[in-house]
């Protein structure tokens, strides 16, 4: 296939934006939930009509597909992996599994140079329940048509076997009232940790809460990322006809990055369409510490965001020298629905995986992509002063 039309394929595929705002909450059930328009932006470049596009049928019907059993097992695997008498549960077969099946390959963008292994999801190296079943996956992938050198690492979760849970950082405003916690989450079934989203004094008025407390007031239309009671995961608009009751964690920022499985390029802010490319300010800094935001692409940036499937597992990406939109461009493509923007900044981006031996005593640990700091992997074993998310096996 040559690389032409490899280009207008992945044009087709990934140029779907979301520009128009709802006039106002739907009475949707608790399932649905109400989709409410958000605005915010951090440059207010308008756009002009002829940048709105739609998004095809047929492509919402393509990320939406879901991989069928035959697709599972055509899929190349790699050789099996020996587990050492240390570490019997940090390698494994990278099988096919039905319950938790692997999504469909994402074509590469790029053929050179060539990345291994991108767009292809895997299990190999990665931490696996104490039945020997895969727990997550991971991939990597080169979203970006304009800077081929962004690079995204994803890693899915599979919600069904884990639970979430949200830890509010203790320099956080507010923290005092909940900085006792009399129960204590064991680490024994730790599988991995993440960062959050931006820290309060970044999130213009984001609403929080933490084991069905309202920390911070919850802002009805943003983009939140919620933990129900019964362990299930969505990231959605915020209604208030979510009732609070059912809410374990919760953490909000801004507007959806992906919506209805199309990647958001402009949202509506004081009645005009601007660019909706996230930014931190004079915060949002290179990796030197200098501020971005007095460069002509000010908004590369070291980048996170969360995803949610129709299967209600989420996508975790993490991306390096990369636009909020082409974060959400590799989000879209893995099969997410919605997506809220996370953390940013090299200091900031943290996905860290736990490998447990037979008796659940932590063997190893490892990072989701190579490019994050080698000192993050232990930043979170005694807390920390910034929000993070923790996945366990539940028992």
């Amino acid at each position: 296939m040559g690389y032409r039309f490899l280009l207008v394929l992945f044009l087709a595929i990934v140029g779907a934006v979301v520009t128009s705002a709802n006039a106002g909450a739907e009475n949707l059930s608790l399932q649905k939930h109400a989709r409410l328009s958000t605005i915010g932006a951090d440059h207010d470049r308008q756009l002009a009509t002829a940048d709105q596009l739609s998004l095809p049928g047929w492509l919402d019907d393509l990320l939406a597909h879901p991989l069928s059993a035959n697709n599972a097992e055509n899929q190349v695997e790699p050789p099996a992996l020996e587990d050492s008498d240390l570490e019997s549960k940090t390698s494994r077969v990278d099988s096919p599994d039905p319950i938790f099946p692997k999504p469909p390959h994402i074509p590469p963008l790029y053929t050179s140079p060539p990345l291994e292994g991108e767009g292809i999801w895997t299990s190999e190296d990665m931490p696996q329940g104490s039945d020997g079943r895969p727990l997550v996956y991971k991939t990597a992938y080169r979203p970006s048509i304009d800077f081929p050198n962004s690079i995204v690492y994803m890693a899915l979760f599979d919600i069904s076997r884990l639970k979430t849970r949200l830890f509010i950082g203790n320099t956080e405003p507010g923290m005092y009232e909940i900085s006792y916690m009399p129960e204590r989450e064991s680490l024994s079934k730790i599988v991995a940790i993440t960062n959050a989203l931006w820290m309060q004094q970044h999130a213009r008025g984001a609403g929080a809460i933490f084991r069905g407390k309202v920390v911070y007031p919850m802002v009805p239309g943003m983009a939140t990322l919620v933990i129900y009671q019964d362990d299930s995961v969505d990231i959605v608009e915020w209604s208030d006809d979510i009732p609070v009751n059912v809410v374990k964690d919760a953490r909000q920022l801004r507007y959806l990055v992906v919506k209805d499985g199309a990647v958001v390029e402009s949202v509506v802010r004081h009645g005009k369409i601007v660019d909706s490319e996230l930014g931190l300010g004079g915060f949002l800094i290179d990796n030197q510490g200098r501020s971005t935001m007095g460069n002509k692409f000010w908004f590369l940036a070291n980048r996170t965001a969360f995803g949610i499937r129709d299967d209600g597992n989420l996508v975790f990406a993490m991306g390096h020298h990369v636009s909020t939109k082409d974060l959400a461009r590799a989000l879209a493509l893995a099969g997410c629905k919605r997506a809220i923007h996370g953390d940013a900044n090299i200091h900031n981006i943290v996905c860290n995986f736990y490998f447990r031996s037979e008796n659940d005593k932590i063997v190893k640990r490892e990072r989701l992509s190579p490019e994050q700091l080698q000192y993050t992997l232990k930043r979170y074993d005694q807390g920390y002063g910034k929000d993070f998310f923790a996945f366990y096996e539940k028992e």
